[in-house]
């Protein structure tokens, strides 16, 4: 049967430009960490039929010679891996076959029709034939890190946006659901974009949050979508409720509705650059009341000497995932007159001026279906009645499949008011639904 010089160009590139994203390791840990040339063929061996059966991009490869291929990634994976090969394909006009003008990359992709979708479904079946394979995540992380950068040479093309949500983005590169609604840990946003739609489309999520401590209790749930993975929308009302006299019938609701937009950078993609990704971001916060304490005539955030019921957060965001080390960092800069997130209401006799507020978060990629993590988030103390503390909390978060997570968290919120004096810690458990 005849090739179809579209189809075998882009199987081709796809193979051939696995390896020139970065420069090949200088050691060989990674090479012996991925089996050596045995444990790297039996990798390939896994990797080549997923291709062939992944109805995302199998069509790429439908009439490509797919034991030249097979070739030729082992050849790839085992000099990058640092190992002692050298990869001695190259791309020419005329297939594989050694006839023809040799090209550049540049020139080939400029026809190209490779979308982020198809590049990251390729990256993703290679973190599964490595893990097929029992290849620890530390060396697998490894090599991802240096096929990564390749997307910003072969992704050449963007597609209208469908009218359902894309799943396209790697696992677990939406983030969770904060507490507040937006992606990121639970305590605090990050500046990757929610659900896991790609820049060629959007994705959606639901989350469900429940935090316990000795006095209070917070539930939390909400919605929130990833535009072109560019911009978020987000959703989130809580409810806060005492659990111990004399709060014991204490209740107080709020709603938030973020807006987070990315402005540079790129935290998967970029492993060969130091730049993290950064958002901006903005929420709206409206206090709802204050139940279960009419008794005390006390029905208003302000009759607890806050200055007003609603109010905004400010916050730029910037997160760098580093495969190398399987590790995600992320810092966040909020300006913020909240009190306990604006449970509490907005400014207070203490102070009623934005205040810069730093938050932290790093997590540990144990698994490509699995995070341990920890978050630190400083509040500012503008209520005499609250004597507000840092929260911070240890954390697992596991993502079976890009449709559901789970996040479950030790938590510590400090005090949170003089009525029950003392510091509130418990467990916090999220559910996170994708769409």
């Amino acid at each position: 049967m005849s090739k179809s010089p579209r189809m075998t160009a882009l199987g081709l590139m796809f193979a051939s430009t696995l390896a020139m994203a970065q420069t090949p390791y200088t050691e060989d840990s990674t090479y012996q960490g991925l089996g050596g040339k045995e444990g790297i063929k039996k990798i390939v061996d896994t990797f080549v039929p997923m291709l062939l059966a992944d109805p995302r991009i199998k069509d790429s490869f439908a009439d490509f010679d797919m034991v030249q291929l097979n070739i030729r990634l082992q050849e790839q994976f085992c000099e990058y891996a640092g190992g002692p090969c050298k990869y001695s394909g190259k791309y020419r006009d005329k297939s594989m076959d050694g006839v023809g003008t040799v090209r550049d990359m540049t020139t080939v992709h400029q026809d190209l029709k490779i979308t982020n979708a198809m590049f990251n479904a390729l990256a993703e079946d290679l973190q599964i034939a490595m893990e097929q394979n029992n290849v620890p995540t530390r060396y697998s992380n490894k090599l991802i890190a240096k096929l990564a950068p390749m997307q910003r040479q072969i992704v050449t093309t963007s597609v209208p946006a469908p009218k359902v949500p894309e799943m396209g983005k790697f696992l677990a590169t939406g983030g969770v659901s904060q507490l507040e609604g937006a992606g990121g840990g639970g305590l605090t946003p990050w500046a990757l974009i929610t659900s896991y739609g790609t820049r060629d489309s959007w994705g959606a999520n639901a989350h469900t949050t429940y935090v316990d401590t000795q006095d209070y209790s917070l539930g939390t749930y909400g919605v929130a979508v990833g535009i072109a993975d560019r911009l978020e929308i987000s959703l989130a009302k809580q409810d806060f409720k005492g659990s111990l006299a004399p709060l014991d019938q204490l209740r107080i609701k709020q709603d938030i509705l973020g807006l987070k937009l990315k402005v540079a950078g790129e935290a998967v993609y970029e492993q060969d650059s130091m730049l993290p990704q950064i958002a901006i971001g903005i929420m709206y916060k409206r206090n709802k009341g204050i139940g279960g304490l009419g008794a005390l005539g006390v029905t208003n955030v302000k009759q607890l000497g806050a200055k007003d019921d609603h109010g905004y957060d400010y916050y730029v965001a910037a997160t760098k995932i580093l495969f190398e080390q399987s590790l995600l960092l992320n810092g966040t800069l909020r300006a913020t007159r909240a009190n306990q997130m604006g449970i509490l209401g907005f400014g207070g006799d203490q102070g009623d001026s934005l205040r810069l507020m730093p938050e932290i978060s790093v997590a540990y990629l144990a698994h490509r279906k699995l995070a341990f993590g920890a978050e630190y988030r400083r509040k500012p103390h503008n209520l005499g009645v609250d004597p507000e503390k840092a929260y911070y909390d240890a954390f697992v978060a596991w993502f079976p499949t890009k449709n559901f997570s789970v996040t479950a968290a030790y938590a510590e919120l400090g005090d949170i008011t003089i009525f029950n004096p003392k510091k509130q810690h418990g467990m916090y458990l999220s559910l996170q639904a994708g769409f």
